[in-house]
């Protein structure tokens, strides 16, 4: 009889050590593709340059860090990452950013062309 008591006592201590030690993420997309960088080098540098200022948690610009957070999309799951490139690949359509209006006081922020193929074939996953 008390070798059936035990039984769930130790059933018990075996949940709580697996729920002690949680998986690893393994769906970010720096963890699902470990050999390849984040972001390319060359996508990277046009977003330091360009995008960064406005699109950062310690931007002062709300509207921007709530659009797009580099940082959070390169430590994104890839579901929310691919979703989020998409995004970018429609406001590159559009030419919508940087904007006009940021664009006055701030005319070096501008996406030139080999700018924006480069962050186009990104955003769709092709390679040059």
């Amino acid at each position: 009889m008390k070798k059936l008591a035990i039984l769930p006592i130790a059933a018990l201590a075996g949940l709580l050590f697996l729920q002690a030690n949680p998986k690893p993420e393994a769906d970010t997309l720096a963890a699902l593709h470990p050999e390849m960088p984040a972001l390319p080098a060359d996508v990277k540098a046009i977003v330091q340059q360009k995008c960064y200022g406005c699109h950062n948690p310690k931007s002062k610009n709300e509207k921007g860090k709530a659009k797009l957070d580099w940082d959070a999309l390169e430590a994104a799951k890839k579901s929310k990452a691919l979703a989020t490139m998409g995004k970018i690949k429609e406001t590159l359509d559009e030419g919508s950013m940087p904007p006009a209006r940021f664009l006055e006081s701030n005319p070096d922020k501008k996406l030139t062309a080999d700018e924006v193929a480069t962050l186009m074939q990104w955003t769709t996953g092709k390679k040059k």
